[in-house]
């Protein structure tokens, strides 16, 4: 890609007057002007593209329709062509400007790309084809880097200001961003000039020049809890209420939380309350004809379909806290409810749903079993969770139920603990 030798942006008089400034150099001069309005600045900058194109062209004498300025701005553009290591002709090229320039590429600020777009990704909120997350993230993304290029033009911005702007340290740190850190900023800023590139605000994604790091996943066992620690919190739980307010009364009711961890752990649901899994689960779900919770691809993460058996364990916590009466998320607090557990208990973010797949692999033995409950592939549930817990440990866990109640003597079957047909009672 050729650029212009002439850079345009804007500037504060002493006097406190903004004017555009046009920069460069041209016949090893150097050029500074300063101009009331960017229409001005972008004429002129033109007219010293051709000037600059014309002092590198061989002349020769040749008969022609053109006017002189024409003549000289056909010698610039071929001269242009020439460059850039081109094949194609000039009237090529005049052909491919005319179908694909758009006036607004001259004039389209970052403010207003950068509103386009946004608008564009609440309206994919909207239809669900966006998660509220993903939106949130890439407004915080729009917003540093509408800051960064204050009323600059999207098409002028390089990609050696992009790489300037991912390497400044974020927010109150000092440290340059990790590389996974850039290459997901890198994401959101591809995604954005990409819709800059479809409504020609820009000539071609300047991403492409900027790079993207290969990094080498860290990733290895996953935290999980052991069947003591899962039995201790869970019976907690059944007296949490959470803090006590200044009249006496605490944030929650003994409970409260328990319907949204023994999901979480019990059944593996995937635990972002706030756009996530557990937050789309409603009653409707809850088959305990069959035994099951579906998960459909609405509420999935991935988006598939799948089912979750619910294990006898399971299914006496959600009978003893019913969600009609113990809602998955309590509506008063929840938020604040739900950082005090996880400070109080020192909880890491996945460490529940981690503990189910884990204990799912030690009791059943099948990774291909845990891999269509959890919604995981086979090769994550190997490489993260298989031999994490042995059979002993996960028969402990998966009969961890409500405090004073007790499980019969349980058998496994198809993946299940179900009660052995021999201690059924006689029809």
């Amino acid at each position: 890609m050729t650029t212009t030798r002439f850079k345009i942006t804007k500037f504060t008089n002493p006097s406190g007057q903004d004017v555009w400034r046009l920069s460069g150099t041209l016949n090893g001069q150097r050029i500074r002007k300063n101009y009331s309005t960017r229409d001005e600045a972008v004429a002129d900058r033109q007219h010293l593209d051709i000037e600059h194109l014309n002092n590198e062209s061989d002349g020769q004498t040749v008969w022609t329709t053109l006017t002189h300025d024409q003549n000289r701005a056909a010698i610039a553009a071929t001269s242009l062509l020439k460059h850039s290591k081109s094949s194609k002709s000039l009237s090529f090229a005049v052909d491919y400007f005319l179908q694909h320039y758009k006036e607004a590429a001259e004039s389209m600020t970052i403010e207003a790309a950068i509103r386009e777009y946004t608008d564009e990704r609440s309206k994919d909120a909207e239809r669900g084809l966006l998660s509220h997350r993903q939106e949130r993230a890439i407004g915080i993304e729009m917003k540093k880097l509408q800051g960064y290029f204050v009323e600059r033009i999207v098409g002028e911005i390089r990609p050696d200001e992009i790489r300037e702007y991912l390497d400044l340290p974020l927010g109150r740190s000092k440290a340059v961003p990790t590389l996974k850190t850039w290459n997901n900023r890198r994401g959101y800023l591809s995604t954005f000039f990409k819709y800059c590139l479809f409504k020609k605000y820009v000539a071609e994604n300047p991403i492409l020049e900027v790079p993207k790091f290969k990094v080498k996943k860290a990733r290895g066992t996953a935290d999980t809890l052991s069947a003591q620690e899962a039995q201790e919190f869970m019976h907690w739980l059944e007296s949490y209420q959470g803090p006590q307010n200044k009249d006496g009364t605490f944030w929650g009711q003994p409970g409260c939380m328990v319907p949204y961890y023994a999901l979480t752990l019990f059944a593996g649901i995937r635990p972002d309350w706030k756009d996530g899994e557990i937050k789309k689960l409603q009653a409707k779900d809850f088959r305990f004809d069959t035994g099951v919770i579906l998960v459909e691809p609405e509420v999935s993460k991935v988006n598939e379909k799948r089912t979750i058996k619910i294990q006898p364990n399971l299914k006496r916590w959600l009978e003893q806290y019913p969600i009609e009466d113990y809602p998955i998320l309590p509506t008063r607090r929840f938020r604040d409810l739900w950082v005090d557990v996880r400070k109080e208990r020192k909880l890491t973010h996945d460490v529940m749903r981690h503990t189910f797949i884990s204990m799912t692999v030690g009791a059943f033995r099948s990774v291909g079993d845990a891999s269509l409950q959890a919604g995981n592939s086979e090769a994550v549930i190997r490489k993260h969770y298989l031999d994490l817990k042995s059979v002993e440990e996960a028969d402990v866990f998966w009969g961890i139920v409500p405090a004073g109640e007790e499980l019969p003597e349980m058998e496994k079957k198809d993946g299940r603990y179900v009660v052995p047909a021999k201690s059924l009672p006689k029809v």
